[in-house]
């Protein structure tokens, strides 16, 4: 029996149920995992027995990002407490957790980081700068270069961005999963249904998009396309008022996690225009509810779909975006095919049981 430690957030209610199925599934196996959960918050630890292993389910001290001086000296405890031979940390989560288990296990402790947002993204988004930027980047550097023994890429783009960005080749392609949620395919209606749900800043294409979309409304006048806008971010004043007044485009604000499903059911298209985008979730929500995608060849997702099987792919120019809306129309009747095709892709290679597989045959070597 081997002892894990995830950080992450134990719940099945959102992106983050991998990591609290991937934890169930190695209890299974006969392992002992402690889960170090951010969100939800357990003010007591909490003991899930199974019938070979078992799960202890902590939190950090507050509820506050654990960053400080305490939060180290919390986990030191734990670290002692358990000794874990295998470390697996997400977002900041991952810095004490992997950093602290190398350091007390004198580098015996196995430790797997997850690189969920590409470095290039981050840059496009110009979220960062300057020498505040440049610290945390060598940091981080550091981090993957001292304590990490893999660096979990849910892409091929996502480990040749690391290895760009970093020079650390450390990376393992893990592909992310998607809770199976898909219930029936809902009516659509006459319209030809394209949707866009995600953060609406720069490095998501949306700008391009809806101003591609305008101007091929412009030129074919009875187009049966409606462009569907769900999402929060950095441009979504300039995008209402974009589309204002606008009898194709729809923009529906920010969804509740409750809304996805429904929303991705009543659409003929799931649209992702990303100009540089790592694994995008919607895309494997969409292939789950049965919805086929429009992809921006920038993406990390679209190494693992095919052209007029399950999507249709594009470059993220306007140039190329018109082209699209012309092929979706005039190749409408695939429409049906490729829904069923999307259902498929999910199930054969984005699936929780799938990941728990692959990923737990990493940790347990």
């Amino acid at each position: 029996m081997k002892t894990i430690l995830i950080a992450h957030n134990y719940t099945e209610n959102s992106f983050a149920s991998m990591s609290y199925y991937l934890a169930h599934h190695l209890a299974d196996l006969g392992n002992r995992v402690i889960f170090i959960s951010h969100k939800p918050f357990f003010k007591e630890k909490e003991i899930i027995s199974k019938e070979k292993g078992e799960i202890i389910v902590y939190s950090w001290p507050t509820q506050k990002r654990p960053t400080s001086i305490k939060d180290v000296l919390w986990f030191s405890k734990i670290y002692f407490k358990y000794k874990p031979n295998v470390v697996v940390g997400h977002f900041v989560g991952a810095n004490i957790t992997i950093a602290m288990s190398k350091v007390l296990s004198f580098s015996k402790a196995k430790t797997f980081a997850y690189y969920h947002t590409l470095s290039n993204q981050i840059l496009t988004d110009k979220k960062q700068s300057g020498i505040k930027y440049k610290m945390q980047f060598l940091r981080k550097k550091m981090f993957y270069k001292l304590f990490c023994n893999a660096i979990v890429c849910p892409s091929e783009l996502a480990k040749s961005d690391l290895e760009k960005y970093y020079s650390v080749t450390k990376g393992i392609v893990v592909l992310n999963p998607m809770k199976d949620r898909f219930k029936n395919k809902t009516d659509i209606g006459q319209n030809i249904s394209i949707s866009f749900l995600g953060r609406l800043d720069p490095s998501k294409g949306i700008l391009d998009l809806i101003k591609a979309f305008k101007i091929y409304c412009d030129k074919v006048k009875t187009t049966n396309i409606i462009l569907n806008i769900a999402g929060t971010g950095s441009q979504e004043k300039e995008i209402k008022e974009l589309v204002k007044n606008d009898d194709n485009i729809f923009y529906f604000g920010g969804l509740g996690y409750d809304k996805i499903d429904d929303y991705l059911c009543k659409s003929h298209f799931a649209i992702i225009p990303s100009k540089v985008d790592n694994l995008p979730t919607v895309g494997l929500e969409a292939m789950m509810n049965q919805t086929p995608l429009l992809i921006s060849n920038s993406t990390g997702l679209t190494e693992y779909v095919q052209d007029n099987h399950q999507c249709f792919k594009f470059d993220s120019n306007q140039e190329s975006m018109i082209s699209l809306f012309e092929r979706v129309e005039s190749s409408f009747n695939q429409q049906a095919q490729m829904s069923v095709n999307a259902r498929n892709t999910f199930l054969v290679k984005f699936t929780i049981d799938n990941y728990c597989i692959n990923f737990s045959n990493e940790l347990l070597k």
